[in-house]
This record gives C-alpha cells, structure tokens and sequence, in this order.
C-alpha cells in the first residue's frame, strides 16, 4: 500500500471515529452497512453483466478466480457465505485447489507429458502368458525374460500388467503375505514417517509447504515432526534426533521405522536412528500400500481438514495441523482400533455430554464432563 493511500485510509477511519464518538458497536454498525452498500452494488454490476450477456451469467476468468480465491482465504466458511451472493464457499476453494494443482500440471502447451506410457498388446499378451506358464516367477524374473527376449521392459510395468489383470505371481504374493504378517506381529514396536505438501496463497504466488509426520502403528498415535518450505538433508536430521531424543521423543522403544525411498530419507536420517537401536525397514518403489496406515492418515488430513481451507502463510498452516492433531489423538474414532480414539482423555461417565470445536466448528469432538467432587 503507498504512502498516500494509507494516509487517506487514516483520514477516513478518523471521519468515522468522530462520527461515532469512538462507540465500537456503531463503529461495526457503521461498517456492516458499508459491506451491504458494496454488495448491493456488486449485486446491480452481476445484473447489468447478465443482461448484456444475453442472459447468461457472465464466466469469470482464471486470473479473475484467482482474485477470488485470494480474498476468500482470509474468511471462514461462514463469513464467505455472508458476504458472497453468487458462488458457495466450497467453490471458492475449488478454484483455489485448481490453481494449486495447475501449478504442477505437465500436460499444457510445451510441457513434458507425465505418467506410465503405453503398453502394446503384445507386451501385455507375453507377460501374461510367461506368468501363466510359469506360476513360480516373480516381477524380477519375468522382467528378464522380456528383455532376453528384446522388449523393453522394468519390473514395474511387469507389477502393472499383472495387477490390472488381478494376477500375483507366488513369490510375490508370498512377500505381501509376509511383509503383512510383519507389520501385525510387529506393529506396537514399529513407527512409520512420510512427507505431506501443501501449498500456501502468497501475494508472491503458490509456495509450497512440506510436513514429516511420524507415526506409532500399533497405537495410531501421530506426531507432526515439522513444517518447513525447503527441506534438505541437515533439517531431516534434526527432526530425526528431535523423535530420538532421551527425554520426550517420540520413538523411543521402537524397533522399526517404516519410509519410501524419498532422497530426503539418506544415510544421515537413517543413522540417528540406528543409534538407538531401530532398524529402517525402506519400502520397495512404487509401494505406497505397504505403507498404508500412514497414506490413510494423509488422506483423512487433507480431506478432513487441509482440503477445506486456504492458507496464506505457515503459521496459519502449523495452527491448523496442531489442531486436527489434537483432534486425530484424543477425539476422532479408528476403525483400525475398534472405534476407539488414539489416546482419549479421561472422563466421568456420569457426567454431562460436551462438545468440542476445532478450527472455528470445522471439526467436532465429544466427551463427557468430569462431575463436580
């Protein structure tokens, strides 16, 4: 804002100080009614539009839902659904997760396409057939025989082909067997960890944020290890010795931890760990599943949560994680735990039913009162 600007901003807002005689009710009055005076306005500028345009509402363009979704983010869902007569809050933040995914989108002119490319039948027909003649080889084996026999072919589109078809080779379903017997036996002495992004609306542009959560599979409990817009090796780290610390951390008496081949995941992540006994148990590429209840917790964050809000700066972010957090561990039901909650607080049952909002009523949990001694 210039100099000049924030000087005839002063002079107004003294004009209505005056005004009222420094009264905050009036002051509100006083601005409500200008809100209504714009949207009226607002309201007769959408009219004019609608007639000129033979009737039909008028499109907005990408720039200028970009504008919306700039100013939306700073009103909550009911403040937005006050003020906007034209588009539900929900749309607002559509426009907003769009932009965030065009952002990353390699599909548009001059973009690189992304993704597995086409197989021909004639691959997909002689994986299928050598996995039918040959019940005992895995992705590995029949990956081989394939180039042996000069198609250009990886184990993983091996996996791809033999998945869209429902096959699973022995040896590999006895290693899905295995790695799910691992994690049932083993689950209360094994953690998992794994990256989340999110993407903030700055006067700069999109930012994006990354988070590392940390999680105790056998109990769900989840902690959130940091918020940082650059990660590299050296922060890794020290939210690694941060979760291996001798007094409060995290992952004290496990021995396991659970991560993908992410490069931020290197040796000098890894070895924090080694030092106090936990064994690193990195999963195969392209094995998101093997991870499972660590993605599943990912995604109920983000549709629970990061998905219906818009964030302009990282405090707003860290607030909003601490809070679904607290909701994940002490109030949120898990199927996986027989509808129990993570870590519940202690109550009286004879007491009275209380609710409990998180992030302005976006989230609800319940409980009872503890009675009066």
């Amino acid at each position: 804002m210039c100099k000049t600007t924030q000087t005839d901003t002063f002079k107004r807002l003294r004009a209505v100080m005056k005004d009222v005689n420094g009264d905050n009710r009036q002051i509100v009055r006083t601005l409500q009614d200008q809100v209504e005076y714009l949207l009226e306005k607002v309201a007769i500028l959408e009219e004019i539009a609608t007639e000129e345009n033979g009737g039909k509402s008028p499109v907005y363009s990408e720039a200028q839902k970009k504008r919306l979704a700039y100013r939306g983010r700073k009103l909550n869902e009911f403040l937005l659904a006050t003020v906007e007569q034209t588009f539900a809050p929900g749309t607002i933040y559509g426009w907003h997760r769009e932009l965030v995914g065009k952002k990353y989108d390699s599909t548009g002119t001059g973009q690189k396409k992304r993704g597995r490319k086409p197989i021909s039948q004639e691959i997909v027909d002689e994986v299928l057939l050598l996995a039918e003649r040959n019940p005992d080889w895995g992705y590995d084996r029949i990956a081989g025989t394939m180039r042996y026999l000069g198609y250009d072919v990886c184990a993983s589109t091996v996996r791809h082909i033999l998945d869209d078809h429902g096959i699973v080779p022995d040896p590999e379903r006895r290693k899905r067997g295995d790695w799910n017997q691992f994690i049932e036996t083993q689950q209360h002495v094994t953690a998992a960890t794994d990256f989340a992004q999110v993407e903030l609306m700055t006067p700069y542009g999109l930012v994006r944020e990354s988070l590392l959560f940390f999680m105790d599979i056998g109990g769900r409990e989840v902690r959130c290890g940091g918020i940082v817009h650059a990660p590299d090796s050296n922060w890794t780290a020290q939210v690694a010795r941060n979760m291996c610390d001798m007094w409060d951390g995290f992952l004290l008496g496990k021995k396991y931890l659970i991560h993908d081949r992410d490069s931020l995941f290197n040796k000098q992540f890894d070895a924090v760990f080694e030092s106090i006994g936990i064994t690193i148990k990195k999963l195969p590429p392209f094995t998101p599943q093997m991870n499972a209840r660590m993605e599943n917790f990912i995604r109920a964050l983000k549709t629970e949560c990061l998905d219906k809000m818009i964030f302009s700066s990282a405090a707003q972010l860290r607030y909003a994680v601490n809070q679904y957090l607290e909701y994940w561990n002490h109030y949120r039901p898990h199927a996986g735990l027989g509808g129990a909650m993570v870590k519940p607080y202690e109550q009286d049952m004879d007491g009275e039913i209380a609710e409990v909002s998180f992030l302005g009523g976006l989230l609800h949990g319940y409980h009872r009162e503890r009675c009066a001694a």
